[in-house]
């Protein structure tokens, strides 16, 4: 019987991705497999020009033969030399422990980018003249309430014609800061808010899209530039565009279109628009068939030539409308307003349906948060005007939807709507990058599950081409800090990779040559060099999370000599290996503060850098640098040295090494070294019982962390034996905790443990505590990696509290992994799956002293004789409380029964 066919085809983590701009793209696949204990023993893989030589099984640009090893979560493709602007066409099969091949898979394709330097040097173009409004100013930027300019809307359109049928028609683009672009009257793909952000001193993204479908004889391009982070305040010149139109006729021939002088320009009905500020649309200003073949654009005026930043491939998810949300209620104001509740806190825009007179104007106002009158509360928004306007044409049914502006909201106000508006008038629009879901996690504890869903709904709505601190006030950047401490949950709930890999780059090309890095990357916020080192850990901690999670050893040795400078950077700033003076955020936001007044900063810079040097050293590890390794773990261990002689006490680390003021305990300052097993071994009982003294006795139970400790307080807990203290640390429904976010009807995470509706920096959308979401899938569902790419599965269930079930799964870079365990009053059941080729450490707790384990029915552990063996599994023993049991791939179910 052959194997199944490998599934899950990508390229560069994405699927049938287009503008691949790599001479070697990564080829990953998953496997699935009926039978126990199988693993890939060999594949193939073709890669060919044409879908019919690949029907044929001819791969004419590569052809691996059978290639004798098991899979690795990553294979670099090595055939003929690729061409740009150019579709490829793959497939793969695979040979099973029994050498058995398995039919071969669906083909896959990408399509090529620009691979070669001066493939295509682009000419970009500008209108010739450019329209201001005055926009509020953002405390970040310095000049809080100050007027900004930005640049209205701009219009731009070409006209081509083809000389035959295409076989091949391709556009890349990239228009800042932001663009829409359509083709013959039709808006080209579903991406919204392109490019992505960057630092565009350095590099803008181009995106590609296959329009074969959409072009005929005569043409027409029309683009509309928007301002998005391309803005004066950034330091930045105002709309500009760069496009090139590929094309392949039938015959062979191409033909290639630019982006040049001959393009025409003009105003239009989109005037203002700004991410904080929100957008205006004039419908009384329609350009009818602008962007179809025969409009007048005469009077339009011809572009000009302008500089621009170098491109690159746009290889990430694209930001998409991915949900439309139809509201909860709608209820008049004594203004005359409406206030329209969608029940959930997201972040986007939305869609407006309206009939009236010519010239009526309706704002959309947006906030997250209600007065007690009923009324929008823009408290959260700080300096964000937050608010659309759309004035009607006349005439007849009308929609419009923002193209260039997002909002975080659950609350919409409408004014000058004719009449009362229905349920119908709006639905909301959930904006942001369109990153696949990779896991899922249920409980029997509904509190747990429901703060799992607002972390979901909070990931993704600060995941916009980077991932941002909130969506809703005047903010809104990629902090380092809400990035690292969010990520490990992230890569449980979505396929980041390929997310993380730009994201990655954009953090590589805001190092400065002394090897330090900003707070906010892209680096829009100049003055925040050099980064608190608890913030810029996100640099070495994201490489390592996909090390780890999806096997990518490129991205290792891409970073590794920045990472090198990084340290290095922090080494030349440490006063005898503790960081005093790079520090200013430090265990951001514990209750009842913004900054912390229990934990020393120079506590949480040091122990990122012992923190990143261990992580160095790893990474210099898997890339065969020994020497390094032994060079890193010497300065870790100097630099752990000099933390214990700075901060630590007779019984605990506090601030009292520092100031010389003795205080009772405080939770992160002690968690901290527990975490990463800093403590010397006569002092940790004493450490862990402060510990647990500042939670128990001090907090009543309850968190008393900022960001920082709050990562690391719930493993340290378990890993310590006390996962009760830590279930009920998190299962709290009173102040502070995730549980009182719930009981104050949040839909979303705070950035503050306290609500604060009428305070500034009171986001109600923010990430940096979803942390907690990681806690769940490790520990209660018990599902880790223990080797790269999950090659090796740890599954370590723990029942907690009152929980009587659990369940997780996971689609890593191996294939399927899931945990899902039930525990009754007599008995306990875990299931197991495990990848094709992957193998597990399953551990479970011996919940009765006389308990009985079984697998599918057939007794593993019992008293008396040994049990019979049962291929691709075995017990290996008691220890620590659970029966430890390795596993091959494949389904297990294991049960404990309790012994009379």
């Amino acid at each position: 019987m052959s194997p199944p066919v490998p599934t899950r085809l990508r390229c560069e983590y994405l699927t049938e991705p287009l503008g691949v701009d790599t001479a070697a793209p990564r080829l990953s696949w998953a496997l699935e497999s009926p039978r126990r204990g199988d693993l890939q023993t060999a594949f193939q893989i073709l890669v060919s020009s044409a879908p019919e030589l690949l029907r044929s099984d001819i791969g004419d640009f590569w052809d691996t033969g059978k290639v004798q090893e098991e899979r690795a979560p990553i294979v670099e493709y090595a055939g003929e030399q690729l061409l740009s602007c150019a579709r490829y066409h793959w497939k793969i099969r695979w040979w099973d422990l029994n050498g058995t091949p398995s039919p071969w898979s669906e083909p896959a394709s990408f399509l090529t980018g620009f691979l070669n330097e001066g493939d295509w040097k682009p000419k970009w173009i500008a209108p010739r003249e450019v329209r201001e409004f005055r926009s509020k100013g953002t405390v970040l930027l310095g000049h809080p309430g100050a007027d900004e300019a930005q640049a209205l809307a701009v219009y731009l359109r070409k006209e081509f014609a083809l000389k035959e049928r295409a076989s091949l028609a391709m556009i890349f683009i990239s228009g800042l800061g932001q663009y829409e672009l359509r083709l013959n009257g039709e808006k080209v793909g579903t991406s919204v808010l392109d490019p992505g952000w960057t630092d565009y001193a350095k590099r803008a993204l181009y995106a590609s899209h296959d329009i074969t479908p959409l072009v005929r004889g005569k043409n027409a391009v029309g683009v509309i530039l928007g301002n998005g982070r391309h803005i004066k305040g950034y330091g930045f010149d105002g709309p500009k565009l760069a496009c090139r139109v590929e094309v392949e006729y039938e015959s062979g021939d191409r033909a290639v279109f630019f982006a040049d002088e001959s393009w025409k320009t003009s105003p239009g009905p989109l005037q203002e628009n700004g991410l904080y500020h929100g957008e205006r649309y004039d419908a009384r200003l329609d350009l009818d068939g602008w962007d179809r073949p025969g409009f007048d654009d005469r009077s339009w005026a011809k572009a000009i030539p302008a500089a621009g930043p170098a491109l690159v491939s746009q290889m990430m998810p694209p930001v998409r409308v991915t949900e439309r949300l139809r509201p909860k209620s709608v209820k008049p104001q004594p203004s005359g307003a409406f206030v329209f509740d969608f029940g959930q806190n997201f972040s986007g825009w939305v869609r407006l349906s309206v009939e009236g007179l010519k010239g009526t104007e309706v704002r959309l106002r947006h906030a997250e948060l209600l007065h007690e009158d009923g009324s929008i509360n823009v408290g959260s928004n700080e300096n964000a005007e937050a608010t659309d306007v759309y004035v009607l044409r006349g005439g007849g049914p009308e929609v419009f939807e923002p193209r260039f502006t997002y909002h975080g909201f659950r609350y919409v106000e409408v004014t000058g709507y004719p009449g009362q508006p229905g349920i119908g008038a709006l639905e909301g629009c959930f904006v942001h990058s369109d990153v696949p879901r990779a896991g899922s996690f249920r409980c029997s504890n509904d509190l747990l599950n429901r703060i799992h869903q607002n972390v979901l709904w909070g990931q993704l709505s600060n995941l916009m081409s980077i991932p941002t601190d909130c969506p809703q006030r005047d903010e809104r950047h990629g902090w380092l800090g809400d990035a690292h401490l969010s990520a490990e949950e992230a890569v449980f709930n979505f396929d980041m990779a390929a997310f993380y890999s730009k994201f990655l780059e954009d953090i590589r090309l805001a190092q400065k040559e002394d090897g330090s890095l900003p707070d906010v990357v892209p680096p829009y916020l100049p003055r925040l060099y050099p980064a608190d080192p608890a913030w810029s850990s996100a640099y070495p901690t994201l490489v390592a999370l996909l090390w780890e999670h999806y096997g990518d050893k490129r991205t290792i040795a891409r970073h590794y000599l920045h990472l090198k400078r990084y340290i290095d950077f922090l080494a030349a700033n440490a006063d005898r290996h503790i960081i005093r003076t790079l520090g200013k955020y430090g265990d951001w936001c514990p209750p009842g503060s913004i900054v912390p007044k229990k934990t020393p900063v120079e506590l949480t810079s040091t122990w990122y850098f012992y923190h990143d040097v261990l992580i160095l050293a790893r990474l210099a590890s898997v890339l065969g640098r020994a020497e390094e390794v032994r060079q890193y773990e010497q300065l870790a261990g100097a630099v752990r040295d000099a933390f214990n002689v700075t901060f630590l006490g007779e019984t605990q680390y506090a601030a009292v090494r520092v100031s010389s003021v003795d205080t009772y305990p405080n939770q992160t300052s002690n968690a901290l070294p527990l975490f990463l097993d800093m403590v010397p071994a006569a002092k940790k009982d004493a450490v862990l019982a402060s510990l647990l003294q500042s939670i128990v006795r001090q907090q009543d139970g309850h968190v008393d962390t900022g960001i920082l400790g709050t990562r690391y307080i719930l493993d340290v807990l378990v890993d310590n034996g006390h996962g009760d203290v830590a279930y009920r640390m998190v299962t709290h429904k009173s102040y502070p905790g995730w549980g009182y976010m719930l009981a104050e009807d949040a839909t979303t995470l705070w950035e503050r443990w306290e609500k604060l509706t009428g305070h500034a920096m009171n986001s109600q959308n923010h990430i940096m505590l979803g942390s907690v979401d990681a806690w769940f899938y490790r520990t209660i569902a018990g599902l880790s990696p223990l080797r790269p790419g999950w090659k090796s599965v740890r599954v370590r269930p723990h029942v907690l509290g009152d929980l009587t079930s659990a369940e997780a799964s996971l689609e890593t870079a191996a294939g399927k992994v899931r945990s899902a365990w039930k525990k009754g009053a007599d008995s306990f059941t875990l299931e197991v799956t495990v990848p094709v080729g992957s193998s597990a450490e399953v551990q479970l707790p011996l919940l009765w002293p006389a308990a009985r384990l079984f697998e599918s029915g057939k007794p593993l552990r019992r008293p008396g004789p040994v049990a019979e063996p049962i291929p691709d599994l075995t017990y290996e023993g008691d220890e620590g409380g659970r029966a430890h049991v390795r596993t091959g791939s494949g389904d297990y179910k294991f049960e404990l029964r309790k012994e009379d």
